[in-house]
């Protein structure tokens, strides 16, 4: 874990203590952020904790178009800047039990409470949203950044069926051993071309796709009457089929929110600069 150490001499009109003696105040954080979210609540907490002592940082700020923009960045590497006000708020706590039991809760534990509360009244907040998007098939993602091999319009590492025969790529086995290293993947016809790229991959001059029998989207339930492997692996039958079932592509995207905080002040405690932590979440389209 990373920590602020900043020593700040005492003044009588903030501090009771003697002329010249110095305050350590120690924000030891792990810089990891959680969030107090609620589709009805009209404002988001960003929040990092400690229990001993029992203190917290929070950024509080309204859930509006720019905090979609923050959760929800349409271009990896966003930024937006609040300035701190009554209604953009970042606060320092201590509490007499853990404030993990409070911070969030509509009912918060009956034995915690606050001790102390700080608020900055001035400075203000700096988010980077980056994000990186993985289809999850089995494919490292910087081996999937050269193209859109079924044309659908999907690029490979956001396509989990990458070649567009309703097979998904992971169940075409590109990495079978999982070491990363794709030189083994399966390849049914030996042409060359592994299974997740090839659209016809027992060669039997019928797509992969046209050789679901019974149009439900799950190729490996159709073989042929007496035959051991699914039809689209079985280079002894070549039937096509109507098929109308196309599956919805689905992807996950991390988000990571890194947050700055430039020139606060909490009476106790002020700098030009505090890494107050990064909030990660993960969506799926």
């Amino acid at each position: 874990m990373r920590s602020l150490l900043i020593l700040l001499f005492c003044s009588n009109l903030l501090l009771s203590c003697d002329d010249g003696d110095v305050l350590n105040v120690e924000l030891d954080f792990d810089k990891n952020l959680k969030l107090c979210e609620s589709p009805a609540s009209s404002n988001y907490i960003l929040y990092d904790t400690k229990e001993n002592p029992a203190e917290s940082l929070m950024l509080l700020f309204p859930n509006n178009t720019q905090a979609e923009r923050i959760f929800n960045p349409d271009i990896s590497g966003s930024t937006e800047t609040m300035a701190l006000s009554n209604n953009i708020k970042f606060i320092y706590r201590t509490y007499t039990g853990n404030p993990t039991d409070y911070i969030c809760q509509d009912i918060p534990d009956a034995s915690v409470s606050v001790n102390e509360n700080y608020e900055s009244q001035s400075g203000t907040a700096n988010f980077i949203s980056t994000f990186v998007d993985d289809d999850n098939d089995g494919v490292p993602n910087n081996l999937e950044f050269d193209g859109d091999t079924d044309g659908d319009g999907v690029l490979n590492y956001k396509d989990y069926d990458d070649d567009g025969d309703n097979v998904p790529t992971l169940n075409e086995r590109p990495d079978p051993n999982s070491d990363g290293d794709l030189s083994d993947a399966q390849d049914t016809d030996g042409d060359g071309i592994p299974d997740y790229l090839d659209t016809d991959d027992d060669n039997d001059g019928t797509l992969t796709y046209y050789e679901d029998e019974n149009n439900n989207g799950n190729l490996f339930d159709d073989l042929a009457t007496g035959a051991a492997v699914a039809r689209f692996l079985d280079d002894t039958v070549s039937e096509s089929f109507v098929v109308t079932v196309v599956k919805a592509n689905t992807y996950t995207r991390t988000i990571s929110i890194n947050i700055t905080l430039e020139n606060i002040d909490l009476t106790i405690l002020a700098t030009d600069r505090l890494e107050l932590g990064t909030y990660e979440k993960t969506v799926e389209y």
